[in-house]
């Protein structure tokens, strides 16, 4: 019975339209209110207990980071080192996007926060250089999605928190992936413009103003070594890097670029604090909504039906690679998490798959939920810079879904290419 109502009344909310938060909490305390197994407090002190949380720390920091490098100007600077390498290439500007894109992603721990600060300046580039607006946005909207799987990602340290796995691990197991993925986007961005006679600037930088662009940069290309190094040498933690991420950005911003005034805090506060609002929000209600699944045994019925089937376990993972990208589609990122991650860990170290690595899975698979409709968060961002429809971003993502769909299935059965750099360092613990 309350099975039924919890997710009875969860489809019907979303149907709906109800934000993912809300109906996530409504159809909790529904279950609670009509089965009265248990008091309504629950539902308060479970989102209390959640929140409250030293490596939840990390999230607004990391936010707070991103917003200030942003504003700060680094993404610029980071562009410019990227443009001076293969911007005269063809597809050039699409290469410095992607390659932009994966510097800031080790900065930021965020997709749509990646899409915003690179294609604000990308895009409108881009279509001054007569590349299509189209591909344009597909690129960086593509590229974007780098921000949830190379470290620090927000993601990354849901996951961690959720199913009691190593953070600094996880971190460590999706430098490889990244690089791998940031690679497989710009061949195919290559193809494309090669294709459609994108030729790049045609002006190649000089070695000096290369030189030039990266002393100008210097800094900020520091910033990626300062915080994973400190995490990975044992020097701090993940929480307490991402402190070291918003002293080290907010003080290049104001002191050695001077590009973040004294007006600019107020904003910055601000946006930090509802976009962070919401990330809490969305991961209290989705915990208090795992736990009456747990308390109903949902995730172990789950997990004893999906084993007990008598087919490979091949099979099996590959059901649930396509359970995640479904979801992916329709369900907000950390809220999938929280909720997925439960129920489907212990069917996949049933099947011997390592918690680090089915979670360097989960997070690809939220990659592709990034540029799928309806929810699509990275589409919305692209859209908005450009001005075009979501349906016509959406388009423009296609190749690059279709491929980062192709290889979640290839990352599913690669254990030892997601666990070498864990395996090499031997784990970073917490």
């Amino acid at each position: 019975m309350a099975t039924l109502i919890l997710f009875g009344s969860f489809i019907i909310l979303m149907i709906l339209s109800v934000p993912i938060a809300f109906a996530l909490g409504i159809s909790s305390v529904l279950t609670l209110f009509i089965t009265e197994k248990m008091p309504l407090q629950f539902i308060a002190q479970g989102m209390f207990t959640t929140v409250d949380s030293y490596a939840l720390m990390a999230v607004p920091l990391f936010v707070f980071a991103g917003l200030i490098m942003e504003h700060g100007g680094l993404s610029r600077r980071l562009i410019d080192v990227a443009k001076s390498f293969v911007g005269h290439q063809t597809g050039g500007l699409a290469g410095v996007a992607i390659l932009a894109c994966t510097v800031f992603a080790a900065l930021s721990g965020s997709g749509p926060a990646t899409v915003a600060a690179i294609g604000g300046i990308m895009i409108p580039a881009m279509v001054k250089e007569k590349y299509d607006p189209g591909f344009s946005s597909g690129v960086v909207a593509s590229a974007g999605t780098l921000g949830i799987i190379i470290p620090p990602s927000i993601p990354l340290i849901i996951y961690g928190i959720t199913t009691n796995t190593s953070i600094g691990d996880l971190f460590i197991a999706g430098i490889i992936p990244g690089l791998f993925i940031a690679a497989l986007l710009w061949s195919i961005s290559y193809v494309i413009s090669k294709k459609r006679g994108f030729i790049g600037s045609g002006k190649k930088a000089t070695w000096k103003e290369r030189f030039n662009y990266i002393n100008e940069a210097k800094w900020t290309l520091l910033m990626p070594i300062v915080v994973l190094g400190g995490i990975y040498g044992g020097i701090f933690t993940p929480t307490e890097a991402a402190g070291i991420a918003v002293a080290y950005s907010a003080f290049l911003g104001i002191f050695i670029y001077k590009e973040i005034k004294r007006a600019d805090a107020i904003e910055l506060f601000k946006q930090t604090i509802l976009i962070s609002g919401i990330i809490l929000i969305i991961i209290a209600t989705a915990s208090t909504y795992g736990r009456i699944l747990t308390i109903e045994k949902i995730p172990i019925l789950i997990a004893e039906f999906l084993t007990s089937l008598p087919v490979g376990s091949w099979v099996i993972l590959c059901a649930i690679v396509i359970l995640l990208v479904f979801i992916g589609m329709f369900m907000e990122t950390l809220a999938g998490i929280i909720l997925l991650a439960p129920i489907l860990l212990p069917v996949v170290t049933e099947l011997g798959m390592h918690p680090v690595h089915f979670g360097i899975v989960m997070i690809l698979a939220a990659e592709i939920g990034f540029l799928t409709p309806p929810v699509g968060d990275n589409l919305n961002v692209a859209s908005a810079i450009s001005g075009l429809t979501l349906e016509q971003v959406a388009k423009a993502t296609l190749p690059f879904t279709i491929a980062l769909i192709i290889l979640l299935f290839v990352f599913m059965f690669a254990e030892p290419f997601i666990m070498f750099l864990p395996n090499l360092i031997g784990g970073t613990g917490r």
